[in-house]
């Protein structure tokens, strides 16, 4: 077993702002079937962080209608902090994606989220390209990728459709979550792993220790960052599995945060 990283950066958080938090996790926990570790609020998430060990945490927020993308980057904007890396959201209904990109590169943000279950939409529409191109250069393009907690009976965010985004914007910065595929192991080995840019390992409840270590590795130990999906996941428990798994302390090391250290422009070690 591995011995502690000297850091820790968790690439996968959500959290909500006070006055919505307990709505939406009530909605989210009646659709996943699961209940939150802690208050999915920036307080609560910094509470797990401090439990755990963790230098920094990315808040990803996802829009469910194009209206709500402006008050969220808004908010976003005012949750940065040292320990708190909180991207911005957008919806592919956005009239004018490329002017909420500037504005959210002038906020300070460096990354969003784009959820296609909850957003309905496949990566690879055609609607999705001017957002793509303003991204290129610009912001950290984080995917949902793979079935959801509770099985879904027709998946959006396939791996398939993830890697024709790549393979037409090659300079848009992709992160693939739960390591490109959750259940859909097969499709992500053939189209994302060893080929998306990064895979971040939030909720792989469906790989064991062995085929997650072996996937780190096929895809490349320098573009894997430690995730963990809070609420619905502790920290300690995935760091816990992260150390068990058997790669080697430079193996661990990069995944737990240097890679995410570099990709971010932090300074930790």
């Amino acid at each position: 077993m591995a011995h502690r990283p000297a850091h820790l950066v968790d690439f996968h958080t959500h959290a909500f702002p006070e006055k919505v938090a307990d709505r939406a996790v009530q909605a989210l926990a009646a659709a996943y079937q699961v209940h939150p570790v802690a208050p999915p609020t920036p307080a609560g998430l910094l509470g797990v962080m401090d439990e755990a060990g963790v230098d920094v945490s990315v808040i990803l927020p996802v829009a469910t209608r194009p209206d709500q993308v402006r008050s969220i980057n808004d908010w976003a904007a005012e949750v940065n902090s040292d320990r708190l890396v909180c991207f911005g959201a957008m919806h592919p209904d956005v009239a004018d994606p490329a002017a909420e990109v500037d504005r959210m590169v002038s906020l300070g943000l460096k990354g969003l989220k784009l959820q296609p279950q909850f957003q309905e939409f496949y990566p690879d529409e055609e609607r999705l390209f001017p957002l793509y191109q303003a991204l290129q250069g610009k912001l950290i393009a984080v995917f949902h990728t793979g079935q959801e907690i509770v099985n879904v009976p027709h998946v959006y965010a396939r791996p398939a459709a993830l890697a024709r985004v790549r393979e037409r914007f090659p300079h848009l910065v992709i992160v693939a979550a739960h390591m490109g595929g959750f259940r859909l192991r097969d499709e992500a080995k053939d189209y994302v792993v060893g080929k998306a840019q990064y895979l971040e390992t939030s909720y792989c409840t469906d790989l064991t220790d062995q085929e997650l270590a072996a996937t780190i590795r096929l895809h490349g130990v320098d573009r894997v960052l430690f995730g963990t999906d809070f609420p619905w996941s502790h920290a300690r428990a995935d760091l816990e599995r992260l150390c068990r798994l058997g790669l080697t302390q430079a193996e661990t090391e990069a995944v737990a945060w240097r890679n995410a250290s570099r990709l971010l422009g932090l300074r930790l070690g």
